[in-house]
């Protein structure tokens, strides 16, 4: 199933994007990336990924404005999209139950969880 699924990986720190890139590569999955929500909403837009991961604190435009934007599209174009990040407080966390088709993992996260989130997803008939 992976072998047809695309994934954007959206992080500034580059050593993060890299293991998660390395594990989702090793799982079968096509992996593209960006360093930050607007180079990530340009991919989505060009792209068509399966699914984004995207942590939240970014240069030029953040996680979460590039969640909302991308919100959107998915009324025409469902995908899943993983939120990543360190220090949120449960209040903060709020508008990520308000977007479709979206989780949240807090740093540091298992590399094996974020693969079993998005292979779920994708099981579970909501791509």
């Amino acid at each position: 199933m992976a072998q047809n699924k695309t994934i954007l990986v959206v992080d500034d720190e580059i050593q993060i994007r890299r293991v998660i890139e390395l594990k989702l590569k090793i799982n079968g999955f096509r992996v593209i990336s960006a360093g930050d929500g607007k180079a990530g909403l340009d991919l989505i837009h060009a792209q068509a990924p399966d699914a984004v991961i995207t942590d939240i604190n970014m240069p030029v435009m953040d996680g979460k404005t590039m969640c909302v934007l991308s919100n959107a599209i998915k009324r025409n174009r469902r995908f899943l999209t993983v939120v990543i990040t360190a220090r949120i407080s449960p209040t903060e966390q709020e508008w990520i139950s308000e977007m479709t088709d979206t989780v949240f993992m807090e740093k540091p996260f298992s590399p094996a969880k974020l693969i079993d989130a998005i292979t779920h997803y994708f099981e579970g008939g909501n791509q």
